[in-house]
């Protein structure tokens, strides 16, 4: 019994102590949707008369036991709302200068994330002269919580479009609003609520979750145990252990580049390539790769450039033990000058040691830019490697991964608090990383929509746009035709339009082979805001995006493939078209000859003289894939088989 009036004593305390207060994301400048009730809500010490007055109207509201109060707001006309005010006995609170206009979830992994001021060199124009006081946003924390929380952290309170702001906003989410804005005229606000490096599963509620046991498992097993208060302590103690461990390690590493060393006991590895996708998908440490490659004699003795693609995140390169450069920068890909008298003739040795702290480890995918160039001669360097993990640094889920890719950690910490805001729709670029295996791809066609729909539940404002960016072209350039993991991901993307008021934009041909982020923002948001003016605001006969495959027809030596949506017709741009594949029964796949024929492309290959299935940019880097419509929108990547 004592413990009882202990506990009822401490929540009466508790509650005597409490403050009017709104949730962290209401702030000066904010904007509110139009057109709808808006919902305003908050804490309070129980039992208090909390009077809102917003928009010219009052409006009640007495907190319950739990110290929670809301009211809706009748709907605002787009425009100036002015001032809110919020009164209870307790104090009073005032958010000043809010808008009335269009609000965008803005969601995803890195690419998402990406912000203006990291793209100093494609956009210096608009980071020195943006400034739009119609368009405001504002960006939620990284934060993980085991549970749903009902407030959210902030890292960048409301805020205008101003040069002194502008690189603070995420590039995809910035162009999309400026697009919508210039067309809509009316505010747009933005949410951002990213985090580089996670998979879908982490944003999607565990009741979302409920089609997926083994994601339900993992939540219950890895997830609700974790005491997320102490993180920053635990982090802090496996840190201490892990430095701990590559000082103690320091003269073995260091032993490990040079040439005498002993490596057979080692693994080997295939460079370049992460070690997520090579049975360590879990892994943060330090690990070194050590690579023979052979020298020819007419070459030994010169200067070369050793060329790499970006290592995650830091590397320390060594020729024949000797250093010859290092990176800090994850996605950047390596140039390093070898100084003359380092090669020799015959077997020369490349020694790499890794440094990752969080996220993906290794080299990234791009084998043709993983060579030693000695005068105009190229030496291929990709092929097998041995490895060795010189230092691990454990994970809060004991084995089993970064907190931050766990099932709903990043749902419960950077969306459900954001639950009760009316929102017109939300804008999404994800999926990288739930393409590192062949059955994560492949999960991602049932995964994507149940993680839509668990929103569109959740949020109760029925089946809203929701509005998303297809995989961009990245990794290494094919040669033939094969199989891959990204070409699936991006079908999955594809099938997932079968949802209501869902739309795509199509980027594999402004990806980057060599960089995971690719540069070019500005057509990513264009494209994603063109779907927004046709599903949302009612411009139904507006082209917003690529010819679609509706089916093929063999006939005689010729696969026939006709399209929908092509617009005022179809184009090749830049040249004849690229990237089709045909195959017969046997099911092996060649390049094809191509060619426009109104509304339809018309295949050949002497090596298929009866094709039954077509490709078309089924690769993980098709930047070269050139059928547009002539509004200038290209064509998604398909298949017309099931093979």
């Amino acid at each position: 019994m004592r413990s009882l009036f202990t506990f009822l004593f401490l929540l009466l305390s508790a509650f005597a102590g409490a403050q009017l207060r709104l949730p962290a994301f209401f702030n000066d400048q904010m904007v509110l949707q139009r057109d709808k009730p808006n919902k305003i809500w908050g804490w309070d010490k129980p039992g208090n008369l909390v009077t809102v007055k917003l928009g010219g109207k009052t409006y009640q509201s007495v907190a319950d036991a739990a110290g929670q109060w809301s009211v809706f707001a009748e709907p605002l006309k787009a425009g100036v709302v002015g001032t809110m005010n919020v009164n209870s006995p307790s104090g009073s609170l005032e958010i000043k200068d809010i808008l009335a206009g269009e609000v965008w979830i803005c969601s995803g992994q890195s690419n998402m994330e990406w912000r203006m001021d990291m793209l100093p060199e494609t956009y210096p124009d608009e980071l020195r002269t943006a400034s739009n006081n119609q368009i405001r946003f504002t960006t939620i924390n990284k934060w993980l919580a085991t549970t749903p929380v009902s407030d959210a952290e902030i890292l960048n309170k409301w805020a205008p479009v101003t040069p002194a702001t502008v690189g603070n906003c995420s590039a995809v989410a910035y162009w999309f609003a400026k697009k919508l804005q210039k067309d809509l005229q009316v505010p747009v606000g933005l949410i951002v609520t990213a985090w580089g490096g996670t998979p879908a599963q982490a944003w999607t509620s565990f009741e979302g979750l409920y089609g997926f046991p083994q994601y339900a498992k993992s939540y219950l097993d890895n997830v609700r145990p974790l005491d997320l208060n102490n993180l920053s302590e635990k982090k802090k103690e496996f840190y201490q252990q892990y430095q701990l461990q590559v000082v103690q390690r320091s003269a073995y590493s260091a032993m490990a580049l040079q040439t005498d060393f002993d490596d057979s006991g080692w693994k080997e590895m295939n460079l370049p390539g992460p070690w997520e996708t090579q049975g360590y998908p879990a892994l943060d440490g330090v690990v070194t790769y050590r690579l023979w490659f052979t020298v020819a004699q007419a070459d030994a003795g010169k200067a070369a450039i050793i060329n790499t693609p970006g290592i995650d995140d830091i590397d320390s390169t060594y020729i024949n033990g000797q250093f010859i450069g290092t990176t800090d920068q994850w996605d950047k890909p390596r140039s390093y000058t070898i100084p003359a008298g380092i090669l020799k003739a015959g077997k020369n040795l490349l020694a790499v040691r890794v440094t990752d702290n969080q996220g993906g480890g290794g080299f990234a995918a791009v084998p043709d830019k993983f060579h030693i160039r000695v005068g105009d001669k190229i030496i291929p360097l990709s092929g097998k490697a041995k490895f060795d993990i010189i230092a691990e640094l454990p994970d809060l889920t004991a084995g089993h991964g970064a907190i931050e890719h766990q099932p709903s950690v990043l749902f419960n910490a950077m969306i459900a608090p954001l639950l009760p805001l009316s929102v017109r729709g939300a804008i999404w670029y994800q999926g990288e990383s739930n393409a590192d295996t062949k059955e994560g791809a492949l999960e991602y066609r049932t995964l994507f929509p149940a993680m839509i729909q668990d929103w569109r539940n959740r949020w109760g404002q029925g089946d809203f746009p929701f509005l998303f960016v297809q995989l961009a072209s990245f990794g290494p350039l094919q040669k033939e035709p094969s199989e891959t993991n990204w070409p699936l991901l991006r079908e999955a993307q594809t099938r997932t339009l079968q949802l209501p008021n869902t739309g795509m934009a199509v980027t594999t041909d402004i990806g980057d082979p060599a960089d995971i982020h690719p540069k070019r923002k500005k057509e990513v948001g264009d494209r994603l805001a063109a779907e927004a003016l046709r599903i949302t605001y009612g411009k139904n006969s507006l082209i917003s995006h690529g010819p679609e495959f509706a089916y093929a027809v063999a006939r005689d030596n010729q696969l026939i493939v006709h399209f929908n949506h092509t617009g005022k017709g179809l184009m090749a741009k830049g040249g004849p078209l690229k990237h089709f594949a045909i195959a017969g029964k046997d099911k092996k796949f060649y390049w094809a000859d191509a060619v426009i024929r109104g509304n339809q492309v018309i295949l050949t290959s002497k090596q298929v003289p009866r094709p039954v299935a077509v490709r078309y940019a089924w690769a993980d880097s098709p930047v070269e894939a050139n059928l547009y419509n002539k509004e200038g929108y290209p064509a998604g990547p398909f298949r017309s088989d099931e093979w």
